[in-house]
């Protein structure tokens, strides 16, 4: 009598085991095809923005803000895949380089994500003393965040002592960024880019077009093997990207004439290209 019992529960463990089995490797497959789909509306949302002005993106994300999250989250799960993270090279940069290193500062963190720079420094009794950023997106996703497009920044003329660009020269207009950038710059001031190589048709050509701006290279930091980290120093009084483009600029910034780049934005696009999928 007992044994046949015992039969009965052993009958009835195996299953119940069967079951769970059977409903966890439901759940998995669930997980992994959310993840999928999320890893899906990640890609098609950065070449989004990449593909589009500034100004048409920040109306997207105003009406849709729930997807800013969604590309941040992709991108924050993206950069974790990475042998070392943009953003704390650019923390590193701040607080260990002799050119920052005990000196109040203004800093502007242009196209901030989650805002992580201000963040950093926030939390930091010491440094925060020293360093204020601020820090700009096109959607605020934390309360100090102020949204904007960053190709039009709230700030005065020549008043901050650096400005960032974290992965964030998105847009067709990009060039429009980097001259609010130059703008809101102090004579002396530095900028700050980190950039994916992948992007650059040469490092050499996105330098010159830089630099072609007003400003000098301090430093070029190739050693990552996703990024390459800039540090300008802005020399001029005027941005140079105003006027006409002509075909002595782009010989200056290419090396060689190209008839086919009529206007800055042809230029720019052909010297920082959009990161866009195959299609599958």
């Amino acid at each position: 009598m007992f044994g046949k019992v015992k039969g009965n529960r052993s009958g009835n463990q195996q299953s119940i085991s069967k079951k769970n089995k059977k409903e966890l490797k439901a759940q998995r497959k669930w997980e992994q095809d959310e993840e999928r789909i999320k890893g899906s509306k990640f890609r098609l949302l950065n070449e989004y923005m990449y593909t589009v002005n500034s100004e048409e993106a920040q109306k997207h994300f105003k009406n849709h803000p729930e997807e800013f999250k969604i590309y941040h989250t992709g991108y924050a799960q993206q950069i974790e895949k990475w042998p070392e993270s943009p953003v704390g090279n650019i923390i590193k940069l701040l607080t260990e380089s002799e050119q920052f290193q005990n000196k109040k500062l203004v800093v502007c963190d242009l196209g901030c994500g989650q805002g992580e720079i201000q963040e950093y420094f926030q939390k930091d009794k010491r440094l925060s003393k020293l360093i204020t950023v601020k820090s700009f997106d096109l959607v605020a996703i934390k309360p100090y965040i102020i949204e904007t497009d960053i190709s039009n920044l709230p700030m005065d003329d020549c008043s901050c002592d650096a400005a960032i660009f974290s992965l964030s020269l998105m847009g067709i207009n990009y060039l429009d960024y980097l001259g609010e950038a130059f703008r809101v710059l102090k004579k002396n001031g530095h900028l700050i880019i980190a950039e994916v190589k992948s992007r650059m048709n040469t490092i050499d050509n996105f330098v010159n077009l830089v630099t072609g701006m007003g400003m000098k290279i301090l430093k070029r930091d190739e050693h990552n093997s996703h990024f390459v980290l800039f540090v300008f120093e802005k020399i001029m009084d005027v941005c140079q990207f105003n006027g006409p483009l002509n075909q002595k600029r782009v010989y200056q910034i290419l090396g060689q004439k190209d008839p086919n780049l009529k206007d800055w934005q042809s230029l720019g696009q052909q010297i920082l290209q959009p990161c866009v999928y195959k299609k599958r």
